[in-house]
């Protein structure tokens, strides 16, 4: 009999999807019915290949140390994800074809430009190509005149020179005009993205006369993208690297994990530089103002819990431990829900294997106080 009760109960909880989870948020106020009493009895067993079937994920509770003091700061592009376009000769820039937040890949044309000296270049490589080719046509003639004797082998020697020369002058001046896009005869050149990413700033607009070096737009990698914090000495004692941090980034809400805390300053305004990386979402874009939530230590020792962990049975909030094959309530006090996860002030010790995901099927089976096992 206690084998069929466990067959339903997993069946209920392969149905119990549609239900939905926990919505809304748990006070941790007492009901208007008095809470009746959570025993020991109240044991469901699961194996883990039904908790897998049931849409159940098992978890451990995360360690709540303090109160949250908040931080702010950007998203940046990483060392070594931001590049940017620049002129490789003065000229005009006649046609822009990118604006900020546009996705580009690398080799993508994002600018045309014309310049008087880009094609004095493409002028000089082929000059310099149409020379080599002369002079290495007469070596080639001279070799049979020297072999009849109506040819010095010095005058044979001073024509190989010269064609090795102008081959050499046309091989650099051709690399040059390939090093600045290939223009073509009017000087007319191609500004290509030297890498795939967004588009974060564009430095030019078109008509504007360029020099050399002048840049043109800056391309930042998304997934080199960190969070970049500056906050006070004091705070960054209570940070350290691999540290989750709750941030918000206007509507959207995510944890980041510390990667580096280093000291900075610029004369004697001193502060401390905290960069992050988000753990559980997409990174916002390159230029997004974000907000970190700092826990400052404090001597009581909380926990917290995705809000779909925490049910309500018998008018008492629970979590779910799993252990020994089944599923235990276990009566909790909470406090504040914030970012989709619960604080427990009371009733977890740290450690333990709790049940998370679509758990509104097993408050509704213990609720009804039927004898499981």
């Amino acid at each position: 009999m206690k084998g069929l009760v466990g067959v339903a109960i997993a069946g209920s909880l392969l149905l119990g999807v549609g239900l939905g989870r926990l919505s809304g948020r748990l006070s941790p106020a007492p009901p208007e019915v008095p809470p009746g009493r959570i025993e020991p009895k109240d044991r469901i067993t699961l194996s883990e290949e039904q908790l897998r079937r049931s849409g159940l994920s098992i978890i451990r509770p995360e360690r709540s140390t303090g109160t949250e003091r908040p931080i702010s700061g950007f998203v940046e592009a990483a060392v070594g994800a931001r590049s940017s376009a620049a002129m490789p000769v003065a000229g005009r820039l006649v046609r822009l074809l990118v604006a900020p937040g546009m996705a580009v890949r690398a080799g993508e044309v994002i600018a045309e430009v014309r310049s008087p000296e880009a094609a004095v270049v493409q002028a000089e490589a082929g000059a310099a190509q149409a020379t080599a080719q002369s002079l290495a046509y007469q070596y080639r003639l001279a070799i049979p005149m020297a072999r009849q004797g109506a040819l010095s082998a010095q005058e044979l020697e001073s024509r190989r020179i010269a064609s090795v020369t102008a081959a050499s002058s046309a091989r650099a001046t051709a690399a040059k005009a390939a090093a600045i896009g290939q223009p073509d005869a009017r000087g007319g050149l191609l500004i290509r993205s030297p890498s795939s990413g967004q588009v974060t700033a564009v430095k030019a607009y078109p008509g504007a006369v360029l020099r050399e070096g002048e840049e043109v737009a800056q391309i930042s990698d998304a997934r080199g993208s960190e969070m970049r914090f500056m906050v006070s000495p004091l705070l960054a004692a209570d940070l350290k690297s691999g540290q989750l941090l709750r941030v918000k980034a206007g509507a959207q809400e995510l944890r980041a994990r510390v990667v580096a805390v280093a000291a900075d300053g610029d004369g004697g305004r001193r502060f401390t530089v905290v960069r992050a990386q988000a753990v559980d979402g997409p990174m916002p874009p390159a230029g997004t103002a974000v907000t970190a939530f700092l826990l400052v230590a404090s001597a009581e020792q909380r926990f917290t819990v995705p809000a779909e962990a925490v049910q309500m049975v018998k008018g008492t909030p629970v979590v779910f431990r799993y252990q020994r094959g089944g599923a235990e309530p276990m009566p909790v006090v909470i406090g504040k829900q914030s970012g989709g996860r619960v604080e427990i002030a009371q009733g977890l010790r740290g450690g333990e294997r709790l049940l998370s995901g679509n758990t509104g099927p097993l408050s509704l089976a213990i609720s009804r106080e039927e004898p499981l096992n």
